[in-house]
């Protein structure tokens, strides 16, 4: 007998069997397999709305980062400005701090040497008085004449220093 050989019936029976096997897969294992399919589709599509609402928030977030860093760049670059300005002004300050206390010294000092000139030329001029005086009292007593008397006052001036002023 021949592989081929079957009977009508039997190849009914055959076609009908597969028609329940197919109708029972497609019932019972392609319609749940197509539900997670579908499923799976979903999420994978909601998961990709949910990156290109997170590429547009980060693409969002690096804008308004790029605009903070931009800001901040002008408040450092203002607070530059302004620390230099007050450098210069507390560098101006210190400068004409110390030429006032400069001045303030360099007066005292000219203050110091006209009192030292004075008191030097005060007791240059009681020492001539006094030398004068006991020239005086020299000539008193050796009875010279007027011309000796004008000799010994120029010799002591020209030796004290007195006769040049």
């Amino acid at each position: 007998m021949n592989l081929f050989d079957f009977y009508i019936p039997e190849k009914i029976l055959v076609a009908l069997s597969l028609l329940v096997l197919v109708f029972a897969l497609t019932k019972v294992f392609w319609k749940p397999l197509m539900k997670v399919i579908d499923d799976r589709q979903s999420y994978v599509d909601g998961m990709l709305q949910s990156a290109d609402g997170a590429k547009g928030m980060l693409a969002e977030m690096e804008r308004r980062s790029a605009e903070h860093g931009a800001m901040l760049e002008r408040q450092a670059a203002q607070m530059m400005k302004e620390a230099r300005g007050n450098a210069d002004r507390e560098h101006s300050r210190i400068i004409a701090e110390a030429n006032e206390k400069a001045h303030m010294i360099t007066q005292a000092g000219e203050e110091r040497a006209r009192r030292a000139y004075e008191q030097c030329m005060s007791e240059s001029r009681e020492a001539i008085i006094t030398l004068a005086m006991g020239i005086a009292a020299r000539v008193v007593e050796s009875s010279v004449d007027s011309e000796k008397n004008r000799e010994l006052i120029d010799a002591i001036l020209q030796t004290s220093g007195a006769g040049h002023g």
